[in-house]
């Protein structure tokens, strides 16, 4: 038997099977323009699969706030179209199998809480950092919603003179004040700034030093608050060994100007990265039918 999974993105729809506990046979295409268009997509990327595994469901990882027992996508997000009705009444009908959808931060947490980096541990932070930063709590490999369903939105706080954590503490908004300061005829990138923050660019070595010590606050704040087993960073600065061991440092520095050593976190890196989104879809799939 085999799950369909989807993981919706502004640009892109990947999808795959999980089959025996593993992943297998992964691809994408481009996010369709509009709901007729996107049900049409999913339906034939189901069908195919369907020449190939007996499949027993779908589950999607979505953005957006999810809510799982109404079946509704709230908030907004880069799909403008799939928010405010009755999507996975439609996607059952459509698909005439269970469907079950999370949201794409809580499904990349349950995937690292349940089988990756936090495997083995009882309470997980996952900190996922890119364009802002999101996340998710969970518990005994439970999924915590919080009462109106934001838990995890750690972007949020607020830092520094009104300023968010999303809004301090991203490669994005580093690059973006870097640009700012130098008046850069055309943006660069947050992996840009790193490099020329290596080879010796005076301004960009500020703004890199800045970005840690935001993360260093944010993260000391939610171990504070929360203080988990761990907490595990993903998103784009992930994939980059030396950011994350600036990010550590700098944790580290500030835990002991604040004489704080005794709650000086565990982070680690996601273990599964771009591709947590989708096996978190199955792991909920999982669980929800385990609960039956």
């Amino acid at each position: 038997m085999a799950i369909v999974l989807f993981d919706w993105g502004g640009t892109s729809i990947k999808h795959g099977i999980w089959q025996q506990g593993a992943l297998v046979q992964t691809a994408s295409t481009k996010t369709p323009a509009n709901w007729p268009a996107m049900k049409s997509t999913l339906l034939n990327i189901l069908q195919q699969y369907q020449h190939i595994y007996t499949v027993e469901g779908v589950s999607v990882s979505a953005p957006g706030n999810v809510d799982p027992e109404a079946g509704i996508i709230g908030g907004l997000s880069a799909i403008p179209y799939i928010h405010h009705f009755a999507i996975v009444d439609e996607l059952t009908a459509l698909f005439d199998l269970p469907v079950c959808i999370e949201n794409d931060a809580n499904a990349a947490g349950m995937a690292e809480a349940a089988l990756g980096a936090g495997q083995g541990k009882s309470h997980v932070l996952f900190v996922i950092a890119g364009s802002g930063i999101g996340g998710a709590i969970v518990k005994n490999n439970v999924l915590q919603r919080g009462s109106h369903k934001y838990a995890g939105e750690f972007g949020l706080m607020t830092l520094d003179s009104g300023k968010t954590f999303s809004e301090l503490g991203t490669a994005v908004a580093m690059a973006k004040r870097y640009n700012q300061r130098v008046a850069a005829a055309s943006a660069l990138s947050g992996a840009e700034v790193f490099q020329l923050a290596r080879e010796g660019d005076a301004i960009a070595q500020q703004e890199v030093e800045q970005f840690y010590h935001w993360m260093a606050v944010g993260l000391l704040n939610l171990q504070v608050c929360y203080d988990p087993d761990c907490i595990i960073i993903g998103g784009g600065i992930s994939a980059n060994q030396a950011v994350f061991a600036g990010i550590e440092q700098r944790l580290r520095t500030l835990v002991s100007e604040k004489e704080l050593q005794e709650f000086m976190p565990e982070i680690c890196l996601c273990q599964y990265g771009n591709e947590a989104n989708l096996i978190g879809a199955a792991v909920n799939f999982e669980q929800k039918m385990a609960r039956g």
